[in-house]
């Protein structure tokens, strides 16, 4: 079974989609990603045929997707440092600076 998720619900099925033709378009897809990196078998000796092939977009995902997971989630130091500002009555919010950037925000929809 296919599921065609760029149609609208109200749209007409397609004609003439069949499964064989969404394997031939993504075999065809994962054919054109060039060999860059081979992963070793789990247990080396019995090796059982099969490798993994990443591209070098994927290994530069992967790298920033690492650096990120070391990242903190919160700053907590900044967390600390607007909580007393807002303790002692010392946090001016620029109602402003607020304003031209909401505006901003919306034009660029």
């Amino acid at each position: 079974m296919v599921i065609d998720f760029s149609r609208l619900n109200s749209a007409p099925p397609l004609t003439g989609s069949t499964r064989s033709n969404a394997n031939q378009e993504a075999g065809s897809a994962t054919q054109a990603a060039p060999v860059t990196k081979k992963t070793e078998p789990a247990d080396a000796s019995t090796p059982s045929g099969e490798s993994v092939h990443l591209s070098p977009e994927a290994q530069q995902l992967q790298k920033i997707s690492d650096s990120l997971r070391d990242q903190p989630v919160v700053d907590k130091n900044r967390v600390a440092e607007l909580k007393q500002a807002i303790a002692d009555g010392s946090y001016k919010v620029d109602s402003n600076k607020i304003a031209s950037k909401l505006l901003n925000m919306e034009a660029e929809r």
